[in-house]
Formats: C-alpha cells, sequence, structure tokens
C-alpha cells in the first residue's frame, strides 16, 4: 500500500484523465486510422493553456502511408510544437526515441483510439503487457482498449500517465480570446495587425497579417481554417450565456 510523503503544490490539472501537475503530453498520431486534425488542434490549445508542452509522434511509420502524414504534419505543426517519428513494434525505436524525452517529466500519453498508445506503453515498459486493441472492421475506427488512466514509472525516472482514446473534445469554458491566445503561431503576425482586436477572421488582408501571412504560405492554410472553426464555436458558445 503506498504512503502519501508530501503534498506538492498544484501548478495544472486534467479532467480527462483525472491527473495534474503534467508537464508534457505526447500526442500519438498515425497514418491509420485517420488523424483528426481539429481534435490535435483543440488538445494543442488545451495544453498551451495550462502550461504542458505538447509534442506530436507520429507512429506505424512502417506504413506504406507515412509519407504523405509526415509531410502534412510537418507543414502544419513544425512551427507549433516537437514533432518524433516511431515505430511502436520496434521496441528499441521506442525507447532511444521517448526515453530521453521522458526523463524527469510527468508525461500524459494521449490521442485517438488505435493509434498505438498502449504499444508505445509497452515499448518502454516490457513487464507490464497491457492489452492491445486495433481498427474495427466495421467503421475503420480504433476500438478503446484502455479504460482507466495509471501511472507508471519509467526506468529513467519519468512517470507517464496511460488515457483512453477518444474522437471528441469540447473546449468547455475557453472563450475566443482564449483561442486567439493559445493558437501560438498566430502571435507572431498578429502583432502587425492594424488593429490590436482582430480576430482574424473578419477583417481584410489590408487590416490582418495574420490573414496576409495565410495568404502569402507564411502560415498554413489548413491551420488557420480549422482556427476559424474552433473561434466561432468559442464564439457562440460565449453568446449563448447572454441569450
Amino acid at each position: 500500500m503506498g504512503v502519501i510523503e508530501k503534498l506538492l503544490p498544484r501548478q495544472n490539472e486534467l479532467v480527462r484523465p483525472p491527473v495534474a501537475n503534467v508537464t508534457q503530453a505526447l500526442i500519438l498520431i498515425a497514418p491509420v486510422p485517420k488523424p483528426d486534425f481539429l481534435l490535435i488542434d483543440k488538445l494543442l490549445i488545451k495544453y498551451f493553456s495550462l502550461g504542458i508542452k505538447p509534442i506530436l509522434v507520429i507512429n506505424k511509420i512502417d506504413l506504406t502511408k507515412k509519407k504523405k502524414l509526415i509531410a502534412t504534419v510537418e507543414a502544419q505543426y513544425q512551427p507549433v510544437c516537437q514533432i518524433v517519428k516511431i515505430c511502436a513494434h520496434d521496441g528499441k525505436c521506442v525507447r532511444d526515441t521517448l526515453e530521453p524525452i521522458c526523463c524527469n517529466e510527468l508525461t500524459l500519453l494521449t490521442g485517438q483510439s488505435a493509434v498505438g498508445k498502449t504499444s508505445v506503453l509497452n515499448a518502454l515498459l516490457p513487464d507490464i503487457h497491457q492489452e492491445i486493441g486495433g481498427l474495427s472492421a466495421k467503421t475503420d475506427r480504433g476500438k478503446n482498449t484502455t479504460r482507466h488512466s495509471e501511472i507508471f514509472v519509467l526506468q529513467n525516472g519519468g512517470l507517464i500517465v496511460d488515457s483512453p482514446g477518444f474522437s471528441a473534445f469540447v473546449l468547455e469554458s475557453f472563450t475566443p480570446e482564449d483561442i486567439l491566445d493559445y493558437t501560438v503561431e498566430l502571435a507572431h503576425f498578429s502583432k502587425d495587425c492594424k488593429y490590436n482586436n482582430c480576430n482574424h477572421i473578419a477583417e481584410s488582408p489590408t487590416i490582418c497579417a495574420v490573414k496576409r501571412a495565410v495568404d502569402s504560405g507564411e502560415l498554413n492554410r489548413d491551420r488557420y481554417i480549422r482556427f476559424c472553426e474552433i473561434y466561432k464555436i468559442a464564439k457562440e458558445m460565449e453568446d449563448k450565456k447572454y441569450e
């Protein structure tokens, strides 16, 4: 039975999974199942708002579809966060890549179902033998095999939290201003917008530096389109409070 030795101050807190003081998150994606980039963008906003460092982990790089996914991910997220590539079936590859990243950190392992989170965990901790699922033949979507969250101790002193996969995520209580603040690559360009309160959606490119950056290719257009979608959802939720 465990014994509480010390109470540490709470730096952040997540509801799903229920864990506090996470320092970084490994967001797993793979060629199959098809990545949900809108979900990834929402996770990035959430983690940046909590001071959690997000790291995108492209798994299943042994698959033939890997090149297109790697190019897409690097084009959209290279300016935003660290990106690493692994094959979860190659235990040495996983350990060589992820153990140094997880050293002395409290790391959350997260992502869609069937992207390989449990396989990664088994590679990092060969003795735990967690159940591995796969894709549903009917829907081509992941089957959730992780049903609870648990903290594991890594050999290098790091801690890693496994979490159930999911396909939906809502940024509850996030204001439109939060979406602006935590879509981090906007900051570099937004300082050149004509107005300080520019939301980078309604304004024309002559006024909005962010829109000019999208038109010139300095900002990824797909990321920008999803930012607009997330912003509008937050705005609708905020407006409903005053109806």
